[in-house]
């Protein structure tokens, strides 16, 4: 099986890259049950109690694609569609009536009674988007060029251009210095 990679720097960014590239996916992390419970456990949001996962599916895929719109919009310096900012902020507002506060290092957070289930994940990637927008870096968004992934740019410099050097990094530098070798 493929590995999952995590390369967004934020659960709602990993979680709009369940998708292996855009336009034309050819792996998708949120097809079927198995899959998602996969990429759940390798994110550390582990769905312990699957009931219902194969039913809450669809209402996933329309959330990465919500959070993709939005974060993808916005690491372009676009505006990002208003109808996908309220499904993010419902989303969000549901998760919160249905939370209590824990605490967290020095702080708190939003928590959920046990079992984990693939509502809960939705509840917290909704989170993620909400934290990221208002409290975000959002001029350190950034898209690959390659395989249209989003992530935050945490380096030094902010330079970051592709998802990973692992993968689309490493097959454009490729593809630049095979491109100078054949030219006469």
């Amino acid at each position: 099986m493929t590995p999952v990679e995590l390369v967004g720097n934020a659960l709602c960014l990993d979680f709009a890259n369940t998708v292996n590239s855009r336009p034309v996916a050819r792996r998708d992390w949120m097809a079927t049950p198995e899959e998602a419970t996969t990429w759940a456990d390798a994110a550390g949001r582990p769905i312990e109690d699957p009931r219902g996962l194969a039913a809450a599916l669809p209402a996933a895929r329309e959330l990465r694609e919500a959070v993709f719109r939005v974060f993808e919009a916005l690491a372009h310096e676009d505006d990002p569609p208003r109808q996908d900012l309220d499904a993010i902020a419902v989303l969000y507002a549901e998760g919160v009536a249905r939370s209590h506060l824990e605490a967290h290092g020095a702080g708190y957070r939003l928590a959920w009674q046990a079992p984990r289930t693939a509502e809960i994940l939705l509840w917290e990637v909704a989170a993620s988007a909400v934290e990221l927008l208002t409290h975000g870096q959002l001029e350190r968004l950034g898209g690959c060029p390659s395989c249209c992934w989003l992530f935050l740019d945490t380096s030094k410099n902010g330079r970051r251009r592709w998802c990973s050097m692992a993968s689309c990094g490493s097959r454009d530098k490729a593809r630049r210095y095979y491109a100078t070798r054949s030219t006469p």
